[in-house]
Order: structure tokens, then C-alpha cells, then sequence
């Protein structure tokens, strides 16, 4: 082999690999780099912390107790704080579709810190004759609990910098129902026209949705402060002295500031993926009611003259218009709507991928790991920047367009529904057809017809009592009482 100027060589069992100059990642990394070059993707920023602060751990655990002599326990933490500060980000290379297990992501970081500790005790990379990646920096450590480990880490720094996000949505939409709590309108189902409601009604229930979402998201994460760390390869704990996992255990709790705890036993933590599965099941949850409340605010703003302009958007991006340009005016964008929709979609073929991989462990390991934190944290991030767009472009600049919504339920028949208790239900049934054929409304046919008084009507179709469940209404004179 012809080496290249300023290339390093290393060797392994299938014989020497050169290494760029400048590359602190070794041999293994270069084999499983060359080999697994799929996606073109970088491993996650945050799943790139996770593992290093296990490092920095173990390093620590391994100085406290003597196993790893103090310079080499102080060279690999140092290397780790540098990674942790944002240097040495270009030096983790492992593609998000690698090899089962995340073996090859754990040796990036093992010859990562290995070779930069090196560099810090005056040594050449490469050198492991010093500070070696495996019998040091992976000292009593295994990819198999290493990277579970750094999963957990990573997905739940990922939740404190969501939680603010969706919380921000959760009151944004209490805010609104607030605000449009006196705006009575046409309520729908099956899209065809049903009893009154408030849009105040509407969106508190998108508020209580995406509440409850959250409240399943909490509960999710609260698994995964389980860890496996010290179980090594299988479950066993082979060759892990009794004070490792406790020390790790608190020094990972210090820098997250996460109450993290080991496992009862490791053999479930290790096989099974079902807590990360369910945290996927929590984002797509939320993913489908997003679905929803955007595809009713679309819906709720359409027109502007031949939809149902209940609610009016923010004007954001001027659409050219082909047809009359410059004429027809200015329509309010459901634009940032759509991209949440696009965003939900991808959000549930994600959880399709985690649940697909999450029982594809055979025995002591699920191999797909990779896989489950790739598109856990994917997921997260894509929601978390959606979501903001959606609080800030949109919802937060959503007015009320309460003449619309009394012209279109001055129009519809369901308001008779109120006048039943009045005028039974045979003769609110004719004056529905009636409304219907002619075209009139239900209010002018009845005082047309002297059926009522109009301060009788203006009783009959109060606010509170024809939208507040558990009410009915009485005579124009009676206070209301509650019924079935």
C-alpha cells in the first residue's frame, strides 16, 4: 500500500486502512464509514453528547476507582468536555443507517476521544499503545448498553427543548377560545350542518387535544430514565465492578440534570424496545391530532368568497393569481398549516419505521436501534420547528370572523333545534322544510308566522343556553333548567 502524504495508517485483523490527515476517528471507523455510506447523513448532534457525556462517565467511575491510571481518566474527559463545547463535531461519521446495534457510532466515539486524549498526553493518534479506544475509553462497556443509554440521554434532552414549544400551542389555542367565546356559529358533522357552537368551543377542544397529547408525551419519557449502563454485552454485567453504575449513574444526572436510575435487572432494558416505541406512539398521537386541528383551521379559514371564511389567517405570502391578478384580494395563507400537515405525516411513517424495528430484536438485542433513534429524534425535531412556525405564522394571528359566522348560521336550518322545546317538534320540522324551499331563514318565518315574539327568539337562541351541554330552554319569561 502507497501511503499518502500526511495519511496515517492504522491496522486491524483484515490488514491496514489509511486514514485521512487530520481524522482523529480510526481504523474501525474508517471500515464501517467506506462500508455504510448510505444516507449521506450525519449521526445526531444530541445522540453525539449523549454518547460522549457516557464516556466522560465511565472515564471518571474508571479514575475514582484505579482501573484507568488518573492522566488517562483526565486526558479522555478533557477530550470529552472539548466534543461537549462543540469541537470535533466533523470527526463522527457514522451514517444514521449503519451496522446493528450502533457498534460502529460507539468505536467513532471510542477513537474519537482516544486519539484526541492522546494528542492532550503528548502522544501521536494512533498510538494506542497509551490510551487505546476499546481497553480504555470503552473500559467495562459495551455498545450494547452504551447506546441504549445514549438513546434515552438523547431523546430526553430532546423533550426539554420541545416541551416549551407545544405548551406555547396549548395556551395559544386557550387563548383563542377566550377570545372567541361569544362568537356563535354553525356547528358540523359529517361536514353537513348541525347544532349551534361557539368557535370558542372549537378551539378549547384543540386545546384539550393537544393537552392531553403532551400529558401522554410526560409519561413516555418518564421509562426512559431507566438505564442499562453496566449490563455489558448481554444483560449479565460481565466484568463491571459494583461501584461503575453508580458512579455513571450520578455523573450522567449531573451534567443532564435528569434523575436518571439503573435497572432492577438489565435483561429487559437490553431486549426490548418498547420504551422508546412508546414515546414514538406519544409524537405520533400528537401528530395525528395536529392533522386534525390544521386541516379544520384550512377548512374554517377557505374562501375568501366561496368558503366557509369563519376564521381569517395571517396574510403572509402574497399567491399570484393567474385568474384577474391583481384583482381578487389578498388571500389569508393556510401555508404554514400545510407544511405542519406534511410534517405529521412524515412524524407518523416515522413511528411505522420505530414500530417495525422495535420488534426486530432477536434474543438478548434489538440491532435496530439505530434505526429507532434516528427517526425518534427526526420526529422531534421536525415537530419542534413546525410547531413553532404554527404558534407564531398562524395561530397566534387567527381573528374571528363573527359576521360570517352568524350570516351562515342565520342561514342554516339547525338553529330550530333551539325552538323545539317552544314549538314542538312537528312544527320545527315544517318550518325547516319551509326555510329550506323558500330560502328564508328560521327566525324571519317564525316571527313572519307570529309564532313567537322576537324577544322570544332572542331568548330561545341565547349563547349559553343552546351551546352549554345539560341546558334546555324555556318560555322567553322561564330561568333555563338543566335536562337529559
Amino acid at each position: 500500500m502507497n501511503k499518502k502524504p500526511d495519511a496515517r495508517v492504522e491496522k486491524d485483523r483484515l490488514g491496514e486502512a489509511q486514514l485521512p490527515a487530520g481524522a482523529y476517528w480510526g481504523v474501525r471507523t474508517a471500515r464501517a464509514r467506506d462500508l455504510l455510506a448510505i444516507s449521506g447523513l450525519q449521526p445526531h448532534p444530541r445522540l453525539v453528547e449523549a454518547t460522549v457525556m457516557v464516556k466522560k462517565a465511565a472515564a471518571l467511575a474508571h479514575g475514582d476507582s484505579g482501573r484507568l491510571e488518573r492522566p488517562i481518566a483526565s486526558a479522555i474527559s478533557q477530550a470529552a468536555d472539548e466534543v461537549l463545547s462543540g469541537q470535533w463535531r466533523d470527526q463522527f461519521v457514522i451514517d444514521p443507517f449503519q451496522c446493528g446495534a450502533g457498534a460502529a457510532h460507539n468505536s467513532n466515539v471510542n477513537e474519537v476521544l482516544a486519539n484526541r486524549a492522546l494528542e492532550i498526553l503528548g502522544a501521536q493518534p494512533g498510538a494506542y499503545g497509551t490510551v487505546h479506544p476499546e481497553l480504555h475509553v470503552n473500559l467495562s462497556q459495551s455498545a450494547h448498553d452504551v447506546f441504549p443509554t445514549a438513546m434515552r440521554m438523547a431523546i430526553l434532552t430532546a423533550l426539554k427543548e420541545f416541551e416549551p414549544v407545544i405548551l406555547d400551542l396549548e395556551r395559544l389555542l386557550r387563548r383563542k377560545s377566550l377570545e372567541f367565546d361569544k362568537v356563535l356559529k354553525t356547528g358540523r358533522t359529517h361536514l353537513r350542518d348541525a347544532a349551534p357552537i361557539t368557535l370558542g368551543q372549537e378551539f378549547n377542544a384543540y386545546g384539550s387535544s393537544i393537552e392531553r397529547s403532551s400529558t401522554r408525551i410526560k409519561d413516555a419519557a418518564e421509562h426512559l430514565l431507566t438505564l442499562n449502563i453496566g449490563a455489558g454485552t448481554v444483560g449479565t454485567g460481565l466484568n463491571v465492578e459494583p461501584t461503575f453504575v453508580a458512579k455513571v449513574i450520578e455523573a450522567l444526572s449531573q451534567q443532564t440534570g435528569l434523575r436518571f436510575r439503573s435497572a432492577d435487572e438489565y435483561f429487559r432494558i437490553s431486549q426490548s424496545a418498547a420504551d422508546f416505541l412508546q414515546v414514538s406512539s406519544s409524537l405520533k398521537e400528537l401528530a395525528v391530532e395536529l392533522i386534525k386541528i390544521a386541516s379544520d383551521i384550512r377548512l374554517l379559514s377557505s374562501g375568501p368568497m366561496s368558503g366557509l371564511g369563519e376564521i381569517n389567517l395571517p396574510s403572509l405570502m402574497p399567491e399570484p393569481s393567474a385568474v384577474l391578478p391583481g384583482v381578487l384580494p389578498d388571500r389569508t395563507d393556510p401555508g404554514v398549516a400545510e407544511c405542519l400537515t406534511m410534517v405529521a405525516y412524515q412524524v407518523v411513517g416515522n413511528d411505522t419505521a420505530v414500530t417495525l424495528a422495535a420488534g426486530a430484536g432477536q434474543l438478548e438485542l434489538n440491532v435496530m436501534t439505530p434505526l429507532i433513534i434516528h427517526n425518534i429524534l427526526q420526529s422531534l425535531d421536525l415537530l419542534r420547528q413546525a410547531i413553532l412556525a404554527f404558534n407564531k405564522w398562524c395561530v397566534a394571528g387567527i381573528t374571528a370572523n363573527a359576521a360570517r359566522c352568524r350570516e351562515l348560521l342565520d342561514k342554516t336550518v339547525m338553529s330550530v333545534l333551539a325552538l323545539t322545546p317552544h314549538l314542538g317538534y312537528e312544527r320545527v320540522t315544517a318550518l325547516a322544510r319551509e326555510s329550506l324551499e323558500c330560502g328564508r331563514t328560521i327566525r324571519e318565518l317564525v316571527l313572519d308566522q307570529g309564532l313567537m315574539t322576537p324577544q322570544e327568539v332572542d331568548h330561545a337562541l341565547k349563547q349559553k343556553l343552546i351551546t352549554q351541554p345539560g341546558l334546555i330552554v324555556g318560555t322567553a319569561s322561564d330561568t333555563t333548567s338543566s335536562g337529559a
